[in-house]
């Protein structure tokens, strides 16, 4: 009996002392409390303003965008992406000389396919060609219009500003780009007016192998054989030469414009003492933006997304941001730290893998600030299956804290005011320039 009564007077002790009802003190509030008291014995007791470096988080608005398809209005999308440098003539040469090396008989196609993607134009083949009837035709790309992007499900995308073999505008400017958005290469082609058919007879350049990586060339062979169908019109027929010559455009995929990009670190509430205040249980890179999504819907809407960066993992337990499992994308193990140092194998600053998340419907009424500290939720599971979203309260200790874009995450079980000795006093007062 009395060991009865001292267990009860235990559990009221508990009880009174504690902010939760016992029943309902999940193990998940227990590492938030254990981490809230680990931080403050490690680095004092926060200042009440202190924000954690979110006050200054841009909210960018690409809601001007166009619809499925070509875009060729730059002010829409100079600044949203990396625009690609102009063709040059030295450029268009080395995929000559690598077309006469001889590429035989053979088509090829592009292995990936992205969904936008940059077009330029680069050569308009001078090559006469003779029909079936003995007649020239005069400069087969001429006779090369309507350039298309096609699905692999063979439904084309017009991309603008291309026909005759060559770009309407300046293409060896920007004004010679058009951005295909929510397109495909998975294949391309272009309609021949001798024959009034579509065709996709063409070679695909790797650029690294001639000293333009990142770039990849798109080089069309003239065919005309629509007397097949129509064998009493010998002037609708043309046999190919397999130069490849004939029309040539540049590809390259549409990088997404990081420039005004934070970065948030981590903690998956596992810390209770000071060298488990690292930081690095999650490193990634985000920039927020009202941005039309041509995609959303039937006829398209404007969304709030946010454009993430993964850079390292170095907790040992599922965690997502945005719903997306860092350790698998970075392909390794839940319980494998990446890009920390755990293993001795150093840090690389300038890695990542990027993904884009939908955050809802376009948000004008928020500040930058309260959607990356409350809209993108990081959340751990344990191993008893509950889960924890991380949060950041003003002036309370932080599970997650916004730094600069080029901020240089700590090593693994190392405390992260070793690196940075100023943290504790910026904990205590927000106007420390602590990085």
């Amino acid at each position: 009996m009395k060991k009865i009564v001292l267990f009860m007077l235990a559990m009221i002790a508990f009880g009174s002392c504690s902010k939760h009802d016992f029943a309902e003190y999940s193990y998940a509030e227990q590492q938030k409390d254990k981490f809230e008291s680990a931080f403050v014995e490690e680095f004092g007791t926060p200042a009440s303003d202190q924000d954690w470096g979110f006050d200054n988080v841009t909210l960018f608005d690409y809601t001007q965008a166009s619809t499925r398809g070509h875009d060729v209005n730059r002010n829409q999308w100079q600044g949203k992406y990396i625009i690609p440098a102009n063709v040059t003539a030295e450029e268009e040469q080395a995929v000559l000389d690598k077309l006469a090396e001889g590429s035989g008989d053979r088509d090829s196609k592009m292995i990936e396919d992205w969904p936008n993607f940059f077009v330029y134009h680069v050569h308009k083949g001078t090559d006469v060609y003779y029909d079936h009837a003995g007649q020239s035709i005069g400069v087969a790309s001429d006779h090369m219009n309507h350039l298309q992007a096609v699905f692999p499900d063979g439904t084309m995308d017009h991309i603008n500003d291309f026909n005759s073999g060559q770009q309407n505008a300046n293409w060896w400017t920007i004004e010679g780009a058009t951005l295909m958005l929510n397109s495909s290469t998975s294949d391309f082609a272009y309609h021949n007016s001798t024959d009034s058919k579509y065709h996709n007879n063409y070679v695909v350049i790797d650029g690294a192998t001639i000293g333009y990586p990142g770039f990849y060339y798109i080089c069309f062979d003239f065919l005309a054989n629509g007397d097949i169908e129509q064998p009493s019109n010998k002037n609708m027929g043309v046999d190919r030469n397999y130069n490849y010559t004939d029309w040539i455009i540049r590809i390259s995929p549409a990088v997404f414009d990081m420039t005004g990009a934070v970065r948030i670190i981590a903690e998956d509430l596992g810390a209770d003492q000071g060298s488990d205040f690292d930081y690095n249980d999650v490193v990634f890179d985000v920039k927020l933006a009202n941005d039309w999504d041509a995609s959303w819907g039937s006829n398209g809407d404007n969304r709030l997304k946010a454009y993430i960066t993964l850079r390292a993992a170095g907790g040992t337990l599922p965690l997502t941001v945005a719903g997306v499992e860092v350790h698998s994308k970075f392909g390794v193990a839940a319980n494998h730290m990446h890009n920390t140092n755990a293993y001795g194998e150093g840090i690389n600053y300038n890695s990542g893998v990027s993904f884009v998340a939908d955050l809802g419907p376009a948000e004008w009424n928020l500040q930058g600030s309260d959607i990356a500290k409350n809209l993108i939720p990081i959340v751990v599971t344990y191993k008893n299956g509950e889960t924890a979203t991380l949060s950041c309260e003003t002036g309370k200790a932080p599970e997650k804290i916004c730094v600069k874009p080029d901020f240089k995450w700590q090593e693994e079980y190392i405390n992260i005011r070793k690196k940075y000795p100023l943290f504790s006093a910026w904990v205590l007062d927000k106007t420390v320039n602590w990085q």
